[in-house]
C-alpha cells in the first residue's frame, strides 16, 4: 500500500501531487502505475461535476466533460474496479483554486450508478457516480452546502448548490463571475445492499487480487478483511460474492 506521507487535511499544490504520486498534473482522475495509485480530485470551484457528501459518503462524478460518460473508459474503469484491481485511491478536495486538501485513502462502498447532470455546454447527459468513503473516516472540513445528512436531505436542498458556490467564489474574488446554467437534472440514489451475515467473521477467504485473508468484522453490507499482502480492506459482501471476487476457504 502506497504511503504519500501526507497528513489528513494537509494542503498542497498541483505540482506536489505530481511529484509525490508520480502522476499527471491535469484532470480529476490521475492514474500512476509507478506508485499503484489513482488520485481523484473533487474540485468545488469549477461547478461542472456535481460531487456531494451524503451520509458520510462522497458521491464522486466520473470522467468526461461532454456527452454521456462511459463506465469502461479510461480511469472510470480503474475506479470501478478499485476494490479488486490492487490500485489505492487517494482523494483531494479543492475549495479554493490551486489549493488541494488531502482527504486520505478512499474505497468504494457501493457499486457505481448513473445520474443525470449537465455537461460543460449545459446539455443534460448521463454520468457515472462512484460512492467512496475515506478509510478510515476523517473530519476534513468541507463547504457545508455540499454536505447532506442523507439522500432525502440532498433531494430537498442539493439541486443547485454548485451554482450557488460558484457565485460565492466570484463574490469573494476567487473566480471569474460564472454564467449560470440551471439544468433540471434528476437525483438518483445508489443501489442498496443486504447486510453481510455476521457469522462470516473469522472465516478465511481468497481474493482474486489480494490473495488469502481473514474476515475480521462486518458492518451493514460491508466486510473488513485482513490481507497479509495489502493490510485491511473494506469490501462489499454482495458484490464480492456475486462477481466471484472472493472464495471462502475456511
Amino acid at each position: 500500500m502506497f504511503n504519500p506521507h501526507l497528513d489528513i487535511g494537509q494542503c498542497i499544490n498541483n505540482e506536489d501531487i505530481r511529484r509525490i504520486f508520480k502522476c499527471g498534473n491535469m484532470g480529476g482522475m490521475r492514474r500512476s502505475h509507478t506508485t499503484g495509485t489513482l488520485v481523484i480530485v473533487s474540485d468545488y470551484t469549477k461547478g461542472l461535476y456535481h460531487d456531494k457528501w451524503i451520509g458520510g459518503v462522497l458521491h464522486y462524478t466520473g470522467m468526461g466533460k461532454t456527452g454521456d460518460q462511459d463506465l469502461y473508459w479510461s480511469q472510470n474503469t480503474t475506479l470501478a474496479k478499485s476494490s479488486y484491481n490492487g490500485v489505492d485511491v487517494h482523494l483531494f478536495e479543492v475549495m479554493n483554486p490551486g489549493e488541494y486538501v488531502y482527504c486520505g485513502r478512499v474505497e468504494l462502498v457501493a457499486q457505481p450508478y448513473t445520474d443525470t447532470q449537465p455537461d460543460e455546454n449545459g446539455t443534460p447527459r448521463r454520468v457515472w457516480m462512484f460512492p467512496v468513503r475515506p478509510v478510515p473516516d476523517n473530519d476534513v472540513k468541507k463547504p457545508s452546502m455540499f454536505v447532506f445528512k442523507d439522500m432525502e436531505d440532498y433531494k430537498a436542498r442539493g439541486k443547485n448548490v454548485d451554482i450557488e458556490y460558484a457565485r460565492q467564489q466570484a463574490a469573494n474574488g476567487k473566480t471569474k463571475s460564472p454564467v449560470p446554467r440551471v439544468v433540471d437534472y434528476k437525483v438518483q440514489g445508489p443501489k442498496t445492499y443486504e447486510n453481510a451475515p455476521e457469522d462470516i467473521v473469522g472465516k478465511s477467504v481468497k481474493h482474486k487480487a489480494y490473495g488469502a485473508g481473514k474476515i475480521i468484522s462486518v458492518k451493514g453490507s460491508m466486510m473488513t478483511v485482513s490481507f497479509p499482502s495489502v493490510g485491511d480492506k473494506t469490501l462489499n459482501y454482495e458484490v464480492c460474492t456475486e462477481k466471484h471476487l472472493v472464495e471462502f476457504i475456511g
